[in-house]
């Protein structure tokens, strides 16, 4: 049997991609709310510092609690893949904390925690991703890895950037993000009508 992108799959597969494709609502929503955020950071850098950070710590905090459930609920993947996505959301909740703590802090503080995260998170993504074969959404997973890793490195080869300019790169990182998420909840949606 034919699943979707041409990928043979069993009936019980099927089932899977299904349940995970009913999901959609929610990836949907988290995609609007980043993207919204790296707008509202994007278009206005200096007056949103203080709050971004906030924000930030949130979403952090929140996609670190989204990602420890998914491991902790996902029986299809590997112990060595659920493991993974375990400590990227607890490295996630951990960064989101220190955000909400320590608002005031420098910002090569801030640009080192984030660049450590993305680079961190990047890595893991991509190479869960990669090691996903058949899975309708490796490219997307794939690219939100290599992005994420781009923007660490770009965070932490250059940490003399201005709270502007970081918050610019942010709020950039945070709308592509945001589409992704976005295309990521259509294939979703298209897995739980297939």
């Amino acid at each position: 049997m034919s699943g979707p992108g041409g990928v043979d799959v069993t009936p019980e597969e099927r089932d899977v991609l299904q349940i995970v494709g009913k999901s959609w609502g929610w990836v949907l929503f988290f995609g609007i709310v980043t993207l919204g955020i790296g707008v509202v950071v994007t278009l206005h850098p200096r007056d949103s510092v203080y709050a971004f950070a906030i924000f930030l710590g949130i979403w952090l905090f929140v996609a670190g609690l989204f990602r420890i459930v998914a491991a902790i609920a996902d029986r299809e993947d590997t112990g060595g893949t659920r493991w993974l996505m375990a400590i990227l959301g607890l490295l996630s909740v951990i960064v989101g904390i220190l955000f909400l703590r320590h608002t005031n802090e420098t910002v090569s503080t801030l640009a080192f925690l984030i660049g450590l995260f993305w680079v961190v998170g990047g890595i893991m993504e991509f190479f869960s991703a990669y090691s996903d074969y058949g899975s309708p959404t490796r490219g997307w997973r794939i690219a939100m890895g290599v992005l994420a890793f781009a923007a660490g490195v770009v965070t932490l080869v250059v940490p003399s950037l201005t709270v502007t300019t970081l918050a610019v790169i942010m709020g950039i990182w945070l709308i592509i993000y945001g589409l992704l998420e976005i295309a990521l909840s259509f294939v979703l949606r298209k897995l739980a009508h297939s």
